[in-house]
Parts: C-alpha cells; structure tokens; sequence
C-alpha cells in the first residue's frame, strides 16, 4: 500500500520522479509523528534540525530522519512502548512487515529508535526502508508552535494540528554548531539548510549559540577555530564541492535542482554565503555584533 500512495504522488507530482526513497520517508513522518501524538509523547519534545525546516517551514529540499529536543532530563525508559506503537501502526496501515530497534545505552546524549519497513513482504531480499527518530537530552530555547505541512496531498492525520518546534532563528544557530562540531565530514545538509535559512531573512543568534555551546560543555574558542577551519575547507576542497553536489542530489526536487546545484555559480555563491555567515557569528561572538541599535 505504501508503494501505492507513492506511486499515486509522483503521477500527480512528477518532479520528484527518481526521490521515491526519500518521498517514501516524508510521508511516514507524518504517520509517525501521529503515534508520538496519540501516545501523549510529542508534547514533551521539540522538533529540531533539517526535517522541522521540511514539515514546519517548507524547506525546499527533502529530509530522511525526525529529531528532536526532551530536555536534560530525558531518559529513554520514560517513551518504553514507543518502538511497539509504531510497528503496530505502521504494519495495520501498510499491511508490511515493520521492526523496530529500541536505544541501547550510549555515553551520548541522543537516543535513537530505528524503523525498519520490508516493502515488499514477498522480496527480502529487496532493499528495506530505514529511518531514525533521534531524541537527544538538551534544551530548546526558543519554541514556537507549527502546524505540520502536507507536500504530497496525503491528508495526514495532524494536519492543522500545532507542534512544539524550534524557531528558524534557532535552527541556524543548531546548524552553526554542527558545521562546526561534525567529525567526519561537512554534511551537505547543514551547509544547504544553513545558505537557505539566509534567504529566509532569518539573521546569526550569538546569545543561542553561547547558550547550546554551554549545553553541550563546549569552548567558544574551539568553536570559533572549527567554524575558521571548515570554511576554509568550503572554500578551497573541490572534494566537499563534490560531496555536496553528489549528496543534495539525492534530497532536490528537479526544479530546485534546475536552479540550484545545476547552475555553474552555484557553488560559488554557497561559499560566499557560508563565509559571510561564519564571519558574521563570529563577529557577534567576540562583541562586535552586527546589528543597529535603531534597525529601520
């Protein structure tokens, strides 16, 4: 049936034909952010990171996995019975075989509950569909309510219905962190999401940052350094410039695609954007700031 309901969006929306994984994924959001509703649990988080932008604010560019925001307080054990109401949920709705891995013990912060769907019952050998849902034991600090966005015409069960999210304004500054503090790579994802954030007028927080730096027990210096050092790789490794064209590829629709990764400059105007960015937060961060005492 979950096939079925793709099938029926790309004919009345072709330009995601060749997205279906990640079409698929965005239409079980919402099935899953209806259980954490009816389970009394999406009360007690706050929808953060690239899919709040998808759901909350139209973000041009699809999303994979839910993450959110409980608290310092958060234990795993407090949502027990969560992994069972989703398989249910999904396996009555889909009519397809749905597992679900509860958060084992870590020493970090973030809980993770992993979905697993078979898509085709009579092929396991076929590609499973998989998604996390990541809850991590930090604070949000400026929450607002939204009401989730329905891209496919699905009729999803809480549209209309507002949810605790983070403002966009602390969206962008999560995303300066992560583009700071990711070890392995500069993900893709945080350098679009934080180019599109600009074009949505929304401006560097200084005092948000301070605050999640404290949170996660983090030194401003080494920030700053972080931020210095990856925006120098942004501007200098053809190697991410192909990473991030290869990844966003996978995440755009054709006709953002088309204006976007496509276009020869657009990698250079990313650049410039992500160094003004940096610069501007940076300039905030050691008390220069960049805002007008009387802003017209």
């Amino acid at each position: 049936m979950l096939s079925k309901v793709v099938e029926q969006v790309l004919a009345n929306k072709p330009e995601f034909i060749g997205l279906e994984d990640v079409v698929e994924k965005e239409i079980l959001h919402h099935d899953i952010m209806s259980v954490l509703h009816q389970e009394g649990l999406l009360a007690k988080l706050t929808f953060i990171g690239g899919t709040s932008l998808r759901l909350c604010y139209d973000s041009s560019r699809l999303s994979e996995d839910l993450d959110f925001t409980a608290g310092v307080n958060f234990k795993a054990a407090s949502f027990f019975g969560l992994g069972e109401q989703l398989q249910l949920f999904l396996q009555r709705k889909y009519d397809l075989n749905v597992s679900v891995h509860e958060p084992s013990l870590t020493k970090n912060n973030t809980s993770t509950w992993k979905v697993t769907i078979e898509k085709f019952s009579d092929r396991p050998d076929l590609p499973s569909q998989k998604m996390h849902i990541d809850i991590c034991a930090l604070p949000s600090f400026d929450i607002v309510h939204r009401p989730l966005i329905d891209h496919y015409g699905v009729k999803p069960q809480m549209l209309g219905l507002p949810i605790p999210v983070q403002s966009m304004t602390e969206i962008l500054a999560d995303k300066m962190v992560a583009f700071a503090y990711r070890e392995r790579r500069i993900k893709p994802r945080d350098v679009w999401d934080i180019v599109w954030l600009t074009q949505q007028r929304v401006k560097q927080n200084a005092v948000l940052v301070q605050q999640k730096l404290s949170s996660r027990h983090k030194q401003q210096d080494d920030f700053v350094d972080l931020l210095t050092k990856h925006t120098k790789l942004i501007l200098t490794s053809n190697e991410i410039k192909t990473d991030f064209n290869q990844e966003m590829s996978r995440f755009l629709p054709l006709s953002t695609s088309q204006k976007t990764i496509s276009q020869a400059k657009f990698w250079q105007y990313t650049q410039t954007v992500i160094k003004e960015e940096v610069d501007k937060l940076i300039l905030q961060l050691q008390g220069g700031g960049d805002n007008l005492e009387f802003e017209m």
